[in-house]
């Protein structure tokens, strides 16, 4: 099974879009994970599951998701939630977070 499955209704960007983004001061949420790690670090499933519906609980905000091969020149261990607002990072979850923390986080990082 192809582990990436989860994510395939959100956009996938590069570090090019990512820059771009910064640079236009965008507020989004960011999940960064690694097909590499997959089989290391088992956290990478856990949120391959969460992060996607955590799009859902918050329809108005941007989700995107990254591989970290895709990243160069960005320091970010997978996985990683990371919480963008104008641009600047806000917040970076690291590792599997409960709902609550995800959702609390992301609303007092973006929504307050």
């Amino acid at each position: 099974m192809e582990s990436k499955k989860f994510l395939e209704k959100l956009e996938r960007i590069d570090g090019a879009k990512l820059r771009n983004l910064i640079k236009n001061k965008e507020s989004f949420v960011l999940y960064v994970r690694s097909e590499e790690l997959y089989d290391k670090v088992k956290e990478i499933f856990d949120v391959d599951i969460v992060f996607p519906e955590l799009a859902k609980a918050f329809p108005n905000l941007k989700f995107y998701w990254a591989e970290l091969k895709d990243l160069e020149g960005f320091n970010l261990i997978p996985p990683s939630v990371v919480i963008f607002k104008e641009g600047e990072v806000k917040e970076t979850l690291t590792g599997i977070k409960t709902w609550a923390e995800y959702l609390s986080k992301i609303r007092e990082s973006l929504l307050c």
